[in-house]
């Protein structure tokens, strides 16, 4: 987050809300979805479509419709194909019929087959209402929607990069990391910055504008991938390539603050199973766990995807357990500053993995003014999602000559954990909640961890105590 903008990082926010109002997730059982989808195909009249809709699945359909306003239905993790972007299906019966069957033929993998989201005009749906739709014999999961929010906290402006520094970035000669592809899940990109458009592969921004009206997506964007000795403002740790998700709608009215899309986030998500994506940044967080979430990510890694997570920002505001840093598997990356102590704002817990530079970290921002930059084109905020994509860069330079899988990509996050420098504040020990591993070592990760292992020596570093440390 911008430097205006630091007591929000420290914990001086209003609470968020831990769900999307007015949203929730509905699993209908595959088989169950798969019989209405070879229904659709069949059915030919409105009065054959509602007689062969079973009744555990129009009954819901029916309650929601009376009581809350039932407004649209859309399957989650399909990627529609070419042409305009996907809009909310009216709730008429045939939409509904398209849309799980939809749920049930086009989901990318079994697992992720039956969601769908469903938007209702009453936004106070109660626990009471979630039981009562659980009870239906045809429905295996129903959930509120997790909301999640942004957790900011040889080119002329290289040197004031210390995050670079504080990661051994120059020490180590880096691998050309242009056959490498990574995700990045946010509120967007200035794809004509002069530090970023030569590394931006793909941007979607479904229904929103390509502005990023925030610049978070921008700044984090800048840290992984801007181009280096362009003689352009800063480098990134990899030039790899970018494939950017707007993820967050624009604002309705300036000033607003960032309003999370789930449908296009399962979008993104569904799109790096089978693709070229080796490694997805996630500078977002919030307090729920999702079940739907969840199960998107064990599927994207065991499809071999590293995903990298930021701790969040809310250390001060009761230090939450923050999601999706909190699925097994991924990357939590909590914040450094100057000094490799953890900052202030920085979240803590058993499944922190490491520490990546995350105070005053310049970078990139949109060309014409952001809501969370105080200046433009180039702008120093604080935050884990400012450490997190230190970490996305790194894992990128890793993977850069192991095919995509399940093992190569547990093998890359294990590697950059593994060779974590040790810090004072860890105390000699391995593992704290604090620092994770410790802080992100690129040189290390790149080499020194092969003439460790021939030597026999341990790879973690120790960093020597700097002054008013103990």
């Amino acid at each position: 987050m911008a430097a205006t903008q630091a007591m929000r990082v420290a914990g001086d926010r209003p609470r968020r809300r831990k769900h999307v109002p007015g949203q929730f997730i509905i699993r209908l059982k595959p088989a169950v979805a798969r019989q209405i989808a070879a229904i659709s195909l069949q059915a030919t009249t409105p009065r054959a479509l509602a007689a062969a809709m079973p009744d555990d699945v129009s009954g819901p359909l029916d309650f929601l419709r009376d009581n809350f306003g039932l407004q649209s239905m859309k399957p989650l993790f399909v990627v529609d194909g070419g042409g305009a972007p996907a809009q909310p299906q009216p709730t008429a019966l045939a939409a509904m019929h398209r849309s799980i069957a939809r749920s049930a033929t086009a989901a990318p993998r079994e697992a992720l087959a039956g969601f769908q989201i469903v938007r209702v005009k009453d936004r106070k749906v109660d626990a009471g209402v979630l039981k009562r739709l659980r009870a239906s014999g045809a429905v295996d999961l129903v959930e509120p929607v997790p909301n999640r929010w942004l957790s900011a906290a040889a080119d002329p402006m290289k040197i004031r990069q210390w995050g670079l520094r504080a990661i051994r970035w120059f020490d180590r000669p880096r691998p050309g990391a242009g056959r490498v592809h990574v995700a990045v899940l946010d509120s967007g990109v200035d794809v004509r910055h002069p530090d970023l458009a030569d590394a931006i592969e793909d941007y979607r921004h479904d229904g929103n504008g390509e502005r990023d009206f925030l610049g978070h997506g921008t700044h984090v964007s800048g840290t992984i991938a801007a181009v280096v000795n362009n003689s352009a403002g800063i480098a990134g740790v990899a030039n790899c390539r970018l494939h950017c998700w707007k993820v967050f709608d624009d604002p309705k009215r300036a000033g607003d603050d960032e309003n999370f899309n789930f449908d296009f986030y399962s979008k993104a998500l569904a799109s790096a199973l089978d693709s070229n994506i080796k490694v997805i940044n996630l500078s977002i967080g919030g307090e729920d766990h999702s079940k739907t979430e969840a199960t998107a990510f064990a599927e994207l890694i065991d499809a071999g995807v590293v995903i990298s997570t930021a701790m969040g920002n809310e250390f001060e505001d009761g230090n939450p357990k923050e999601y999706p840093a909190g699925y097994a598997d991924t990357i939590g990356v909590g914040a450094v500053d100057e000094s490799h102590r953890r900052a202030s704002f920085s979240n803590t817990g058993k499944h922190i993995k490491l520490v990546a530079p995350g105070v005053n970290i310049l970078s990139t921002v949109p060309r014409v003014k952001a809501s969370f930059a105080d200046h433009t084109s180039y702008d120093s905020w604080p935050g884990t999602s400012m450490a997190t994509p230190h970490v996305t860069g790194a894992a990128a330079l890793v993977y850069i000559n192991r095919p995509k899988s399940r093992a190569s990509g547990l093998a890359v996050a294990r590697r950059l954990i593994a060779t974590a420098t040790k810090l004072p504040g860890m105390r000699g020990r391995d593992f704290t909640p604090e620092y994770g591993a410790g802080l992100l070592d690129v040189a290390a990760a790149l080499g020194r961890a092969k003439a460790a292992k021939k030597s026999g020596r341990k790879t973690s570093r120790k960093a020597p105590a700097r002054k008013g440390q103990k």
